[in-house]
């Protein structure tokens, strides 16, 4: 048993051999800022300022030179000794702090299930009880995978202002536990979500918005640009958003329509592998931002596969993106975690 003390409250409490700090947090009636729950998205970052623990989560979520300045991720860190844990980055008033987990539980229904792709799922949701859910765009949810007890994070694409449904867009992972049950879900089914939850949301600025997109990754993404669109939002913003094929891109009518609202806004699609009927942009994502030079004067956006965030996050600081104004979800599926490390 080892007990965990958190600034800036001042309040201490006991974690039992191999819990986690976030779980021991929730279930004595604190909250912590959190999302995946499996170390994958790094919405509970914190500072450990003493003692030691160990956390086994993503290293996307949580590079080594984020870990070794000291910080870890509290769902995934267990404390090896008595600890000190500074929530402060997670930006939470004491009353919010004290006043326990607000995530809430939502029934819902399976609206539709559409081939977006050969690997790549639309998933529309009903809310039922309750009937309607507030979030803020770029969040996601906790879905259980019906007939287990497992749960899948997924980043809504819907817009806020349509909180009476949410819409998944769901990477199909070979033997993955939602991937199969999609294979047979009916329209009218039962699916529970908690939520919502995550940081990734579209900052107040007066700078220029560059989004980046990969595989799935569309989805919150898609949500801000649509509520940019409906509040005419008079900010120029450029999408990104790239795949390997043809094939692989999705909802391209639906993208381009949003920028053609605006005279600000520019959609570019970008292929890896380029047919003869293919006449846009060709190469990786990184190819296409690199073609647009100086970044200075932007916020970035980045959502996709842990290797392509990673490889956009230090290209688009490299062409003058303030490390502070890039903001990011990388797409770790869960049970994928990288080796214990130690933080002390």
């Amino acid at each position: 048993m080892s007990q965990v003390r958190f600034t800036p409250f001042g309040r201490t409490i006991e974690c039992a051999e191999g819990e986690p700090i976030l779980s021991a947090a929730l279930s004595r009636g604190y909250f912590l800022r959190y999302g995946c729950k499996h170390g994958g998205c790094g919405t509970c970052k914190v500072l450990v300022t003493d003692g030691d623990l160990e956390d086994s989560g993503s290293s996307f979520a949580l590079n080594r030179a984020d870990r070794s300045a000291g910080w870890a991720l509290a769902c995934s860190s267990r404390p090896l000794s008595d600890c000190v844990i500074d929530i402060s980055a997670m930006g939470l008033t004491e009353e919010e702090f004290l006043a326990g987990d607000q995530v809430e539980t939502f029934e819902t229904i399976i609206e539709s299930i559409a081939d977006l792709t050969p690997t790549i799922r639309g998933v529309t949701l009903r809310l039922v009880n309750p009937p309607r859910m507030q979030f803020s765009a770029g969040q996601f949810v906790n879905v259980e995978v019906p007939g287990t007890d497992n749960v899948r994070a997924f980043s809504m694409a819907n817009a806020p202002s349509a909180n009476s449904e949410i819409e998944l867009i769901v990477r199909l992972f070979p033997g993955g536990q939602f991937s199969e049950y999609l294979k047979h879900a009916e329209k009218g089914k039962l699916v529970r979500v908690s939520g919502p939850v995550g940081s990734l949301r579209m900052r107040l600025s007066y700078r220029k918005v560059l989004m980046v997109a990969g595989g799935s990754g569309m989805a919150p993404l898609l949500s801000m640009l649509t509520e940019l669109t409906q509040k005419k939002d008079r900010r120029p913003v450029t999408v990104i958003f790239g795949a390997r094929t043809r094939e692989e891109l999705y909802h391209m009518d639906r993208l381009k329509g949003l920028c053609d609202l605006s005279a600000q806004a520019e959609f570019v699609p970008v292929v890896e592998e380029a047919g003869h009927a293919w006449s846009g942009e060709t190469g990786r994502v990184t190819d296409a931002i690199a073609r647009m030079g100086n970044l200075r004067g932007y916020d970035a956006y980045l959502c996709g596969p842990p290797p392509m965030v990673d490889a956009v996050r230090e290209l688009v600081v490299q062409l003058g993106v303030r490390e502070a104004n890039v903001y990011f979800d990388a797409f770790v599926p869960t049970g994928v975690v990288q080796p214990s490390l130690t933080t002390g």
